[in-house]
């Protein structure tokens, strides 16, 4: 017989667990019959869309717990404004995610998102590491009304805007490199494989449109559809992530996704795609088993089956990965369980891919973008990088990121817009005469471009965390601009080093692929870690366990003033600080 602390240390997975072993999330998506229904106890039950109506209606402030599990998966997240010790006793509001493949853009698009901002939320645009957007501080009673606006912008290229899946436990926005088509000394397709696999992988039950879409004609007290052919009843264990690198940029940051593509290259012909998978930046504060893992190289597939692989592995993950310790459940503790000599073996044989064994070609740097760069394709047009810092497209009185934005966006036309892994903007398809107009515009606004942006800050990001994010332990977003201009009074602000910060553990800006990472731990503590890789090929070290936020400041102008005084073969930053031994960083 099988002995109890045996049975513990297995993993619970659908393969060998009923039901009852797993945790209390996994028996809510699956009670919710394709995310319609809420169970508030074991004996009743109710529709989802009987919470969001009562938030519309202003008879509720916010929604149930239950129900918050469930919303994950409609791209919102209930949150509680926070006051500076962390405590979560301000108004109830939402943050609202907008899925958008390869961060791309059309003008009638992000102008309905500019809108939707005032309309219905803080007056921002939050540009995400993911390509996506955010809205923020969004009311209860404007929840439904967001999602609408959200839907019923113009689609492109088939392709609607939505909510659905941009967060919860299925695949979330697939990302590409923002250049893939634009870049032009080597314009690629992957691009199309993202929106591809962005609609393969989108979840299929009905009780999205029926909760927020349908109006009260359609209503229904039961879903049309349930049926989840690739998630099944209870979707995936945790957040699934794919994403396309370019040959010459790997912003996407292609080792920290489940899934990630990476182009190989004859000439400017495409012979297939490196496979990566089980990246992940996630872990948990004094749980040494959960950990920030690089994805692993498991061969080449060739275009025709890049979407089958992505269903595929995310199917061995459905079916293998834990579902009663969320902390264990992502696909890279899964792979490395199973073992990639298997996961390859079954790919080959249960789903058919054609999986090559081969050498990974060289990963690319992560690049910025910023500036303008001459354009693939016919014509005399560029594609220009802007500077966002974090991602927050908002009007200060001295900087109106959001004015300049509409008014180009409003004005040129043929203007694309896509969101870069960086939280910046590129816009594309700009002719030669237009580009004066624009670099006058964004000067008027305010708007640093190019030579006027400081290398530190070209590649620095963070997350929003405090006072949204419920997970956060500290500020980012709203620390992050003090410790950069603390480095600018020093004098350090030409020194080119990726820094990036999270509020917590769960890293959202990929701290532990930065030169230097900073994650909030406690109230007002942090981690600094150093020595990552700029192609995103090696994880940073934890170089001071737990700073206060003064320590931290201290710490971080010893490090940049090494990296430019003490670095004799010229060394990228994060390679001199991996190969400087920790005595000799922390030396005054």
């Amino acid at each position: 017989m099988e002995s109890k602390h045996h049975r513990d240390h297995l993993p619970v997975t659908l393969d060998n667990a009923s039901l009852a072993e797993m945790s209390t999330v996994e028996r809510l998506k699956q009670s919710s019959e394709g995310l319609f229904y809420v169970h508030s106890t074991h004996e009743s039950r109710h529709t989802m869309r009987l919470e969001i109506d009562a938030l519309s209606a202003r008879q509720a402030e916010t929604i149930s717990e239950h129900a918050k599990e469930i919303s994950k998966h409609f791209g919102i997240y209930k949150q509680r404004e926070r006051n500076e010790s962390g405590k979560k006793d301000g108004d109830f509001i939402f943050m609202v995610r907008v899925k958008v493949p390869a961060g791309e853009l059309t003008p009638t698009q992000w102008l309905a998102l500019d809108a939707a901002a005032d309309l219905y939320a803080d007056g921002s645009i939050r540009l995400t590491a993911r390509q996506g957007v955010q809205f923020h501080f969004v009311r209860g009673h404007s929840l439904s009304a967001l999602i609408r606006h959200i839907n019923t912008s113009q689609s492109d290229s088939g392709y609607q805007l939505t909510t659905l899946g941009a967060c919860g436990d299925v695949n979330r926005n697939t990302v590409a490199s923002p250049i893939d088509d634009l870049d032009a000394e080597l314009p690629l397709d992957s691009h199309e494989l993202a929106h591809a696999v962005a609609r393969e992988m989108a979840p299929r039950s009905s009780a999205y449109y029926q909760v927020f879409l349908a109006d009260q004609n359609g209503q229904q007290v039961a879903p049309l559809n349930s049926e989840e052919p690739i998630y099944g009843a209870q979707y995936l264990p945790r957040k699934f992530k794919v994403g396309f690198a370019h040959p010459q940029d790997n912003s996407v940051d292609l080792l920290t996704q489940d899934v990630g593509f990476l182009p190989r290259i004859s000439g400017r012909e495409v012979t297939g795609y490196d496979l990566y998978s089980g990246g992940g930046m996630g872990a948990t504060h004094n749980q040494p088993a959960t950990m920030p893992l690089l994805a692993l190289y498991l061969g080449v597939v060739q275009r025709e089956q890049v979407v089958d692989t992505v269903r595929a592995i995310a199917t061995i993950q459905r079916e293998h990965g834990e579902r009663r310790n969320r902390r264990a459940a992502r696909w890279k503790y899964t792979i490395r369980r199973i073992g990639v000599d298997a996961v390859k073996q079954t790919l080959r044989d249960r789903f058919g891919i054609a999986l090559e064994d081969a050498e990974p070609v060289p990963l690319p740097p992560v690049r910025d973008h910023l500036g303008w760069h001459r354009q693939a394709g016919a014509g005399n047009f560029s594609y220009v990088g802007i500077m966002i810092p974090s991602g927050r497209v908002s009007d200060t009185a001295t900087i109106k990121y959001r004015s300049a934005i509409r008014r180009i966006v409003s004005e040129v036309d043929g203007i694309g817009v896509r969101v870069t892994p960086n939280q910046h903007l590129i816009l594309a398809h700009i002719p030669a005469s237009r580009r004066e107009w624009i670099e006058r515009t964004l000067a008027d606004h305010g708007v640093a471009f190019d030579g006027a942006v400081p290398a530190i800050r070209r590649l620095a990001m963070a997350c929003p965390a405090k006072p949204t994010c419920g997970l956060a332990m500290t500020h980012a977003e709203r620390a992050l601009p003090r410790y950069l201009a603390a480095l600018e009074r020093e004098r350090l602000g030409d020194v080119d080093v990726m820094i990036r910060m999270a509020g917590c553990p769960n890293s959202c800006s990929r701290p532990p692929t930065a030169e230097i990472g900073i994650i909030g731990y406690g109230k007002n503590d942090y981690v600094l870690m150093v020595g990552g890789a700029r192609d995103g090929s090696r994880l940073a070290r934890v170089l001071y366990p737990r700073l206060s936020e003064h320590e931290l400041i201290l710490a971080l102008k010893c490090l940049v003033r090494a990296i430019h005084d003490r670095n004799p073969r010229h060394l990228s930053a994060g390679d001199y600080l991996d190969q400087t031994p920790d005595a000799e960083l922390k030396a005054p």
